[in-house]
């Protein structure tokens, strides 16, 4: 049972939190970009993860009952099909740290169960391998991750702390 690859995704995605950390529980969540804010973009993130990242043919959204919260809240894009306009509304920073809890989790323990042979493999239903979902939502996370920074930045003009390889030596 070979988890060299996974090992390293693994450590990867500890870093990738990090800097998702580090934004929920640092940026203005208020500060509008594009007519939605700050929270909105974070709440996608997060959502697209919990989707995303293991098979979004199979997926459920379980976090309503939880924290009162509409998954539509999750698109940003007003053109898309669900889209909630609710400019007022700006999701709790604990909502979101406790979406955060709920989705690592899930991803850690993914992460657990999966051999490097397995990253080749397409989920039930999906035409994507399992790496192939990994990528792309260090892709979109971080895409996002660096949106609410630069919107932080334009804001109150301070760079929240970022994560790199570094992480591990001082770990």
């Amino acid at each position: 049972m070979e988890r060299i690859l996974v090992k390293i995704i693994t450590e990867q995605t500890e870093i990738l939190f990090k800097n998702l950390e580090a934004q929920l529980k640092g940026a203005d969540l208020e500060k509008m970009f594009d007519n939605v804010n700050n929270s909105r973009y974070l709440f996608h993130a997060l959502h697209s993860l919990d989707r995303y990242f293991i098979n979004p043919y199979r997926y459920e959204y379980k976090m309503d009952e939880q924290l009162g919260l509409d998954e539509n809240l999750s698109i940003i894009d007003e053109k898309r099909e669900g889209y909630i306009e609710a400019a007022g509304v700006v999701i709790e920073r604990e909502k979101l740290l406790s979406y955060f809890d709920f989705v690592k989790a899930k991803i850690f323990s993914y992460l657990d169960s999966l051999t490097d042979s397995d990253l080749s493999e397409k989920p039930e239903e999906c035409p994507h391998t399992k790496l192939a979902l990994i990528l792309g939502q260090y892709r979109h996370l971080m895409f996002h991750v660096g949106l609410s920074e630069a919107v932080n930045f334009e804001a109150n003009g301070n760079w929240l702390e970022y994560t790199g390889f570094s992480y591990f030596k001082n770990k």
